[in-house]
């Protein structure tokens, strides 16, 4: 036993020694215990710097600098005590001369800013009224300065202090790196990304769309045999799990930031459009390959939060109408907009009507910025001005999932959710899928990059819409549609001469913790009422048969979506509902109900669930909470054509914007 363990003790000095000497984060303070942070990213007692420390920058990348004093007293019986008056702020690269922010950057000292904002510090205080302990939040007095578009020109390390008093101070460093330049660049970079899907995830979507004899595969997924396979850690800069927004956020500027926050770190004032920005990956091809086309593609609305950040520049993701407006105006005082060469996803009611940012038209001002408008399938089909920009809106909110736009059509019969806000429908079969879409911005992203080439964002949405609500059936069809998507993408580009110079990614944002356990008796639980019976439809080990789903016509889609077998599958956590397996046929899944005080339980007219009569979910999450929640998983990258050897083994997500950037040889300026 001694042996083992000095053998285990060894390889974890020698990692590390390694990680020590690769890591200049290494002697930096860890993060501090704790739910309910001051704010995040934030370790000292008074003293807030954003960007955060140890964050890292491409030289000649723009970013906003925000500094917070908070006063407060964790008494609150007494008062807030008066905000900070004053402080200094420096920098120095290199272990230099500590020299004034303003003077380093030749910026204009920023006015003092003030507020308020409260801190709910403790799990006590947030149950206090269910716990009736007279705890409120604390009280906190800010004092702020930010300083707007700056860069750091050169390589190196660099060190922000914030003096607050006599010997009071913080200091967050940063890192500049040397530029990279990439063994073959990479002219076109397509990243796929597949939102909330883990590796449980593509198994199961394996072992439903693709053949096998004795047990062997005839085929793996579309990408599964690509040059490069890693690992990606999704956490954020303040918590464990991640939301959407700010992991690929993380994709897109190579910061982390906080849940909610899209291309800014959250600060603590009240304006959520003030938040100290960073330069999105989008924003830096515009400066420099403004020639390079971009597009993005997704099944969700087109303000969600994949999606938007690509393009905008907030910490609330719920700020649709801003987002919207973001797309084609930019934000005041800081690099042009990204105003993608192709935009097609749902959302419509933020581009014109009562929900857009002034009520404005953005139809009219898209077509008046040269974008020829589509608003169905048809329309996106038949599109013959390839060399124009493109904006395809399909429907109002997320496109209608592949079920519904595929099979049950009639499901959206009455959705009102026309793309022209007129009140009509938007039926599933008008609406295109994601195939349909990325091979129509192919073709224009193509024409309007030319030799300079395009980047791409495509999202597979609702796979985590659908693992939200335990809609498997549904969330394993989005799934497979991305494979096939995938396979229509490398034809697309073998057939235009466009393969050899394509970097393809596909990964996640972030995981849900599913898996497959075994197989169900479908048949058999429908008709079994007794918890015992219906637990013995499913088949572990030896009784895992396989499931009972096949594709005879080819398309890449089981054609019978209710096998008699089918996948005993589940995540890791979610509120209390019933569970029985079923492929539900008149609408998405919806497993739980309010019961009007402000908790979820099972929905008893949910037919996935046997209408209430399935296997009982007990919840493991507050009570609050109506659908299952996202994990901590780290998340696959599947890598092909040329850099595809950056995105081996394991990083951190926010390391994939470093890579892309390589990959296009972006970083040198």
């Amino acid at each position: 036993m001694r042996g083992i363990s000095f053998t285990i003790l060894s390889l974890v000095t020698i990692a590390s020694t390694a990680l020590a000497s690769k890591n200049y984060v290494s002697s930096r303070p860890a993060d501090l215990e704790g739910q309910f942070p001051r704010l995040g990213a934030c370790p000292d007692p008074h003293a807030c710097i954003f960007p955060p420390d140890v964050s890292q920058f491409i030289p000649g990348s723009y970013f906003d600098l925000r500094v917070e004093l908070h006063a407060y007293n964790k008494d609150t019986s007494k008062p807030t005590p008066e905000p900070y008056k004053d402080f200094k702020t420096t920098i120095r690269k290199d272990n230099g001369k500590w020299v004034d922010v303003n003077e380093y950057f030749h910026h204009k000292t920023p006015k003092i800013e003030n507020w308020n904002f409260n801190w709910t510090d403790s799990i006590e205080t947030l149950y206090a009224a269910d716990l009736k302990n007279g705890n409120v939040p604390v009280n906190v007095a800010v004092t702020s300065r930010a300083w707007r578009k700056l860069q750091f020109e050169h390589p190196g390390i660099y060190e922000v202090k914030v003096q607050y008093g006599p010997k009071a101070y913080y200091t967050a460093q940063y890192k500049v790196i040397e530029p990279k330049k990439p063994k073959k660049k990479a002219k076109n970079v397509i990243l796929f990304i597949s939102d909330g899907t883990n590796t449980g995830m593509i198994t199961a979507a394996r072992a439903i769309a693709r053949k096998h004899t004795s047990g062997k595969f005839h085929s793996l997924l579309s990408f599964e045999d690509f040059d490069t396979l890693g690992h990606v850690i999704t956490n954020s800069v303040d918590s464990l799990v991640t939301d959407s927004a700010n992991s690929a956020s993380s994709y897109a500027s190579g910061h982390k930031s906080s849940v909610n926050c899209l291309g800014v770190y959250a600060d603590s004032s009240e304006n959520p459009l003030d938040d100290p920005k960073v330069e999105l990956i989008t924003e830096i091809i515009r400066r420099r390959q403004p020639k390079k086309a971009v597009g993005i593609v997704s099944t969700a609305y087109g303000q969600d939060a994949t999606p938007a950040a690509f393009v905008s520049h907030t910490r609330r993701r719920s700020t649709y109408a801003e987002i919207t407006d973001q797309i084609i105006n930019g934000v005041g005082n800081w690099t042009n907009p990204v105003a993608p060469d192709v935009w097609l996803t749902g959302g419509a009611e933020y581009f014109k009507g009562s929900k857009s940012k002034n009520s404005a038209n953005y139809y009219d001002l898209f077509k008046k910025k040269g974008y020829n408008v589509v608003l169905n399938k048809k329309e996106l089909k038949a599109n013959k001005h390839k060399d124009d920009k493109l904006l395809g809106i399909f429907r109002t909110n997320n496109l209608d999932v592949w079920f519904e736009r595929n099979i049950y059509v009639n499901n959206t019969v009455g959705n009102k959710a026309a793309p022209d806000l007129s009140g009509k429908d938007a039926l599933g079969s008008d609406q295109p899928g994601l195939s349909d879409m990325t091979l129509a911005a192919l073709d224009v992203l193509k024409k309007r990059g030319g030799k300079h080439g395009f980047f791409m964002m495509s999202e597979a949405a609702s796979v985590d819409k659908q693992l939200h609500t335990f809609d498997f059936p549904r969330a394993w069809a989005e799934l497979i549609e991305l494979d096939v998507t995938i396979k229509n993408t490398i034809e697309w580009l073998k057939k235009n001469g466009e393969y050899e110079d394509t970097l393809i990614l596909v990964t996640a944002d972030h995981a849900h913790g599913f898996d497959v356990w075994g197989s169900v008796d479908q048949r058999y639980i429908r008709n079994h009422d007794d918890e015992n019976d219906m637990r013995n439809s499913i088949g572990v080990y030896a009784q895992a048969g396989w499931p009972g789903y096949n594709d005879a016509n080819g398309d890449g889609f089981p054609d019978n979506w209710s096998p008699q077998i089918s996948l005993a599958a589940g995540t890791s956590n979610g509120p209390d509902h019933n569970e029985a397996w079923q492929t539900t046929s008149g609408a998405p899944r919806n497993p739980t109900v309010s019961d009007g005080h402000g908790h979820y339980i099972a929905d008893p007219k949910d037919p996935a669930g046997k209408n209430g009569h399935g296997l009982e979910w007990s919840g493991n999450l507050p009570s609050n909470e109506a659908q299952g929640v996202h994990s901590m998983s780290d998340v696959f990258i599947y890598a092909n054509g040329p850099s595809s050897e950056l995105f081996g083994k394991t990083f951190e997500n926010w390391d994939l914007f470093f890579k892309m950037t390589q990959a296009m040889d972006l970083q040198r300026h």
